[in-house]
């Protein structure tokens, strides 16, 4: 007759961990000001009178921007994230057409009307509108609303537990964000625009951009381990533990890119997402540290060291004592850390019980002795990576057909007339 051996205590990881490793901060999506109707059919009505065709684009252009302009609001208001990415996407071949149309057609590109593109930040912590008469600030913008749909998407995956596709669309939002830092931002910028970085929208800074496509990355990759963790059976500890890694890395790297090279926006954001970037960076190090160690008890082998990084990992989740010493931020009342606290107070109660149940098992079976600290050996110096932005462009475009009318050209050739006779009096007079 057998006799059934005791059950111990279920040691394998709580939900707490997935939900803590997948918090991100979600971010507004940009808006377009109300106050000021544009119009390019308006504005470039001389321009185009003679070309149909191109009439008709520049109203099409009105109408898919007037939708962006909607779809933004109503993503602010109920998350409709899908509607912004695919209004944004029918708009951007419009407004890309109609700057290349102006870049090689400059002399007939003329106004009727003046535009002023007026957009506000998704990533500001206030909602102020910003004014340029420039075609790419509102080409950038239009990017950075497609930019930041995805990634507002992808937080409406991740909160209905879909973290594969939220990993996806944080690519696609990394790609976008690495566009608009290494190809359109340096074009303006060589344009020699004269609008300074701090009076422009966040979204229009090379430095937040470059930090953004890390940080979307990073959050990526939380998607890629919430995926991994929340499958039936026993994970690669130690891969999770790697990844967790990565994740640190790089919201470091985020934090230190902004620094640098978005120093003046970085007051424009709201305080609780670093706050939230602070928490993530100490949780990521210290589940490294606690996946690292379960990786090493199930391989049956060097039971001590488990014992000793499980214990650092233990340190790791406790509320540091100064702004720069180890462990996670502090969490008051009114801290927006505050919803996620019960998830923390339980994934400290289950590493503890993981700790006493090795400790137990360790000095009744494997009698290995615990070292002072993780040797060298078993530290991890680098994590892993594997989230890469989702490359992308814009769409080929052909320039529109524009001319000016006999009465504009009659009018541009009496003032270059005009131009030239001043020019003309004053070298007689020198």
């Amino acid at each position: 007759m057998e006799i059934d051996k005791p059950v111990g205590p279920d040691l394998s990881h709580p939900d707490a961990v997935i939900r803590l490793a997948s918090a991100i901060h979600r971010f507004r999506v940009p808006e377009i000001s109300s106050s000021r109707k544009i119009s390019y059919a308006r504005s470039f009505k001389s321009a185009t009178a003679s070309h149909p065709e191109s009439q008709a684009a520049m109203r099409k252009a009105d109408t898919f921007r007037e939708s962006l302009a909607d779809a933004l609001v109503l993503g602010n208001k109920k998350s409709s994230h899908n509607q912004v990415i695919k209004c944004a996407k029918e708009y951007l071949p419009l407004i890309h057409q109609i700057l290349l149309t102006c870049k090689v057609q400059p002399e007939v590109a003329r106004l009727d009307e003046r535009l002023f593109f007026e957009w506000a930040s998704g990533i500001e912590k206030s909602k102020k509108f910003n004014k340029s008469e420039a075609l790419m600030f509102e080409m950038i913008m239009t990017v950075a609303s497609e930019a930041l749909g995805y990634a507002g998407a992808a937080s409406d995956a991740c909160i209905a537990g879909d973290f594969p596709g939220a990993g996806r669309e944080f690519k696609v939002a990394a790609g976008m964000m690495q566009f608009l830092a290494e190809d359109q931002l340096p074009k303006w910028i060589s344009r020699g625009t004269k609008v300074e970085d701090k009076n422009l929208p966040a979204e229009a800074s090379v430095g937040t951009c470059d930090a953004f496509k890390t940080l979307f990355l990073a959050v990526g990759q939380q998607m890629a381990i919430a995926t991994v963790l929340v499958k039936p059976g026993v994970p690669n500890y130690t891969l999770v533990g790697k990844l967790c890694l990565g994740v640190a890395d790089n919201l470091e790297t985020f934090v230190s890119t902004f620094r640098s090279k978005a120093a003046l926006q970085r007051h424009k954001i709201d305080s609780n997402f670093f706050t939230l970037i602070a928490f993530q960076i100490a949780l990521q190090k210290s589940l490294c540290l606690y996946f690292g160690a379960r990786g090493i008890w199930e391989g049956k082998d060097k039971y001590g060291v488990a014992i000793c990084m499980l214990s650092e990992a233990i340190a790791g989740m406790q509320t540091r004592r100064t702004p720069t010493s180890k462990g996670l931020p502090e969490i008051d009342a009114k801290s927006p850390l505050k919803a996620i606290s019960k998830d923390i107070v339980a994934m400290q109660g289950h590493m503890a019980l993981v700790l006493r149940e090795w400790e137990k098992d360790n000095s009744t079976v494997y009698f290995e002795g615990v070292p002072h600290s993780i040797p060298d050996e078993f530290k991890l110096k680098k994590g892993i990576m594997m989230m890469k932005p989702d490359p992308f462009s814009l769409e080929s475009v052909e320039p529109l057909a524009l001319s000016l009318s006999e009465e504009a050209m009659a009018h541009s050739e009496d003032s270059d007339r005009a131009l030239a006779e001043e020019l003309q009096r004053q070298l007689n007079t020198e």
